[in-house]
């Protein structure tokens, strides 16, 4: 997979537990732009004896939240279920200049789930943030499956809150909405068993990625999906012919995707494919948006029932 980036910028990868990466996050003040009455400069905090780097340029309006306060409001969540934040993994990824920060918080084995493929999926808490306005104040609960590192995001609006960096801005916003969304979010094996229980013709795959796949993520990421759900290969999609459907396509022989057992039979395995290809965006904010339209996409494959 191609190197991860956020807007132009290299991200790093850092692990460990969420009661340690306090410590290890960038701090950012804002100073004047001059005698400019409208914009401030937003900079980074340097370690003794370097200067301040300039990273961004904000209205006078614009609501600064350091890294460590926006992921104080998933610790809180955590703190009130009775869980030692010293205990839970967590995984920051973070722009080249810190300026914008992903963090995904795995909870214990008995928030997890474990459907009867064997693969266990855990319930997660997730927090992006920026200090330039490029990202907004985003919180959500998701299931993280282990076998494949891929995210399958519950779609809920219970489940997540978007916040601009202008006033009002609560943190406290966050923890509320988080304990609302692991409420719903542990109702969702329901839907997935639903999933499970419900098999797909090799037709209805076909005519499913040939239309709302390829109208949300493209053709070459549609190819993709049917080429995983038959074979379980990813591989580089070409087209095949003027306007062939991409279930026709042809692909580079590709590496197996963990956890896949093709040809895949019911909607869970093909939502894990999804969940797959959009983890492999290289592009955080477009991870992101692809996790989001997951759920959107399935119900075009397995209709809800009242």
């Amino acid at each position: 997979m191609a190197r991860t980036h956020w807007f132009g910028e290299d991200v790093e990868t850092i692990d460990a537990t969420l009661g340690e990466l306090s410590t290890r996050l960038p701090v950012f003040d804002r100073q004047p732009f001059g005698v400019n009455r409208f914009h401030d400069v937003i900079t980074r905090r340097p370690a003794e004896g370097a200067e301040p780097l300039p990273v961004g340029l904000v209205s006078k309006k614009y609501v600064l939240v350091q890294h460590a306060d926006a992921i104080r409001g998933v610790t809180a969540k955590i703190e009130n279920a009775g869980i030692d934040v010293g205990e839970v993994p967590a995984r920051l990824l973070i722009s080249e200049y810190g300026t914008r920060m992903a963090l995904r918080a795995t909870l214990p084995n008995s928030h997890a789930w474990t459907p009867d493929d064997g693969y266990t999926m855990a319930l997660t808490l997730e927090c992006f943030n920026s200090v330039d306005g490029t990202v907004p104040l985003f919180a959500a609960v998701g299931w993280f499956r282990f076998v494949c590192s891929n995210g399958l995001l519950v779609g809920t609006t219970s489940a997540t809150v978007r916040r601009r960096h202008v006033p009002p801005l609560e943190i406290g916003e966050i923890s509320e909405v988080l304990a609302d969304g692991m409420e719903a979010a542990l109702q969702d094996p329901k839907s997935f068993r639903t999933w499970r229980s419900t098999r797909i013709a090799s037709g209805e795959l076909a005519e499913w990625v040939d239309g709302p796949v390829a109208d949300s993520w493209g053709p070459r990421a549609a190819a993709r999906v049917y080429e995983i759900s038959t074979t379980g290969l990813d591989g580089k999609p070409a087209p095949s012919g003027k306007n062939a459907p991409p279930h026709t396509w042809v692909l580079s022989k590709g590496s197996p995707v963990p956890g896949t057992h093709a040809p895949c039979h019911d909607g869970y395995e093909i939502a894990q494919i999804l969940a797959w290809v959009a983890a492999q965006r290289c592009d955080i904010t477009q991870r992101l948006q692809w996790r989001g339209q997951i759920r959107g996409l399935m119900s075009h494959l397995i209709p809800a029932h009242p």
